[in-house]
């Protein structure tokens, strides 16, 4: 599968719409680069997923891996999370709050500048959250921080924000720490912020058109972390066929990639010229069905085809053993808040009795997307056909399109292969599953879940937060519509000379910034 088919496949991708002329040389000559860069240091990256025309580089819109990383190069966030989803501070300094919970003040880094010169202040802070929380956005993220009252939002000075919530919400620091939240620079014109946004990150967008795969990004040299970015230029690709992903790092066609698909690890880290990552991860993949329509609008359905899987086997099959088991519960079990429980084991003949039960004697037909645009979708979904079948649980499979996956499959078919980059419990818990998020992809919607998490994030008691959101967890487990098997450790690689890149268990987050070559 590394002949020389795959890297003619690969290649076409990665240079589509750069012209026929390109084809025979050297990947460098479609970086847009002018010929004084010719010996610029360009760090040439890779996305898992397709990147198709409705890619975007604005934060409150942002939705694929793609997507994530290019924003990641420009912008920054007042809070991100560290390696354990514990808020961090970026652009703010410090944080506090008062007794309540329900009004935050944060202090903000004095000396950063916008890619432009602008100084960064609070009012850059206050338009990007209005923005996003306007309804005229249409922002993915706004429900998921429905807390933050938008009038309540204020400077104290040039560099001090507040923000008055409409609930207390005691991890407001690690709520706000998400895809959504990257700081845009108030007054530049809305028609620029998908493509050429202007952020205080340690790149500049040289050259983004979406759809157009190879997309560029320059030095900033005013960088407010001293010593930083150390390279010149980053070239961001997007190589959704996982075969390629491998041959494009083993030949050198790139220098790092963060969404390594499992096969062919194994001989990768026999190569002396490649460097294997990986970090637990509580990213989530999933099989997620809507439990407002026929058949899995029955509970004992959506129970049956849990109980038909071999998570064992979905590891070691899918995963190759990078991974761990998962338990239809989106907070993986090391994340703070996850819930304690044995482990749903398999048990066709419970299945069987409950599709009986459930009026489907002879089984039920049913069909589910899958694509190759997230790694591991097609081999899980292959997996569990087959597992399902035992209890005549009938799967056709149908394999979408990876380029508009995300916007013509996903939230539009019934029953989906799903992903959801690693996050705390809270958000795990709220973006996918409150009745109220725009992203509810099960059409699960339980006043009681939503009342559990509302509850715990306004309880300042640990112990008592802990158990509500251990109750959302068990409620969502046992009656939700989402077939959550494994999490999937962040595997991904680098040229051996390549030092400086860690690869985050968000995923979501990346920094290259401290990325070095040779």
């Amino acid at each position: 599968m590394y002949g020389k088919d795959i890297l003619r496949i690969s290649r076409r991708k990665v240079l589509a719409g750069t012209g026929a002329a390109l084809a025979a040389g050297p990947l460098s000559a479609a970086l847009h680069v002018p010929k004084s860069w010719a010996q610029a240091k360009t760090l040439r990256i890779a996305a898992g997923e397709a990147d198709g025309a409705t890619g975007t580089m604005d934060p409150a819109l942002s939705t694929a891996d793609p997507d994530a990383a290019r924003i990641s190069l420009v912008f920054e966030r007042l809070v991100v999370l560290d390696d354990t989803f514990s808020a961090a501070p970026q652009l703010a300094t410090s944080w506090e709050t008062n007794d309540k919970g329900d009004e935050w003040t944060f202090k903000l880094k004095d000396g950063v500048k916008f890619h432009d010169g602008e100084a960064f202040t609070a009012k850059h802070v206050i338009y990007t959250f209005k923005r996003l929380l306007d309804p005229k956005t249409a922002s993915p993220g706004a429900s998921s921080m429905s807390a933050i009252d938008p009038e309540g939002i204020t400077a104290l000075d040039d560099l001090t924000v507040r923000f008055k919530l409409k609930a207390a919400t005691v991890e407001f620091p690690a709520l706000i720490a998400n895809r959504f939240t990257y700081i845009l620079r108030e007054g530049q014109p809305e028609s620029e912020l998908r493509t050429a946004g202007i952020g205080t990150g340690p790149f500049k967008v040289k050259h983004f058109v979406p759809g157009e795969d190879v997309s560029t990004y320059v030095k900033n040299e005013n960088y407010w972390r001293p010593g930083l970015p150390k390279v010149d230029a980053v070239e961001l690709r997007a190589i959704p066929e996982e075969s390629a992903r491998l041959a494009a790092i083993q030949s050198g066609q790139i220098d790092l990639v963060w969404d390594l698909g499992r096969a062919g690890v194994e001989d990768l880290k026999k190569n002396a010229d490649i460097k294997v990552v990986t970090t637990r991860s509580p990213f989530v993949l999933t099989m997620s069905c809507w439990a407002d329509t026929p058949p899995f609008d029955d509970v004992r359905v959506r129970q049956a085809m849990k109980y038909v899987v071999d998570r064992e086997q979905m590891l070691q099959l899918v995963l190759r053993g990078y991974g761990n088991i998962g338990d239809d519960n989106p907070v993986a079990p090391w994340v703070q808040y996850a819930l304690q429980v044995e482990t749903r084991a398999r048990d066709i003949e419970k299945a069987k009795a409950l599709l009986a039960e459930a009026g489907h004697p002879d089984g039920i037909d049913i069909e589910l997307y899958t694509s190759e645009t997230t790694p591991g979708f097609i081999e899980m979904a292959t997996l569990y056909q087959a597992m399902a079948s035992e209890a005549d649980i009938r799967v056709k499979l149908n394999k979408a399109p990876s380029n508009d996956y995300w916007s013509a499959v996903w939230l539009k078919q019934p029953f989906v292969c799903s992903s959801w980059s690693g996050r705390g419990a809270d958000d795990a818990l709220a973006a996918p599953y409150l009745s109220t998020s725009d992203w509810n992809e099960t059409h699960w919607k339980r006043p009681e879940f939503d009342a559990f998490i509302n509850e715990a994030r306004a309880t300042t008691d640990v112990a008592k937060r802990t158990e509500l959101y251990q109750k959302a967890q068990q409620l969502l487990r046992d009656d939700g519509g989402a077939i959550i098997s494994m999490f999937p450790d962040a595997l991904g690689a680098t040229r051996a000379n390549v030092s400086g890149w860690k690869l985050h268990p968000q995923q979501s987050t990346k920094d290259f910034s401290e990325v070095e070559i040779g």
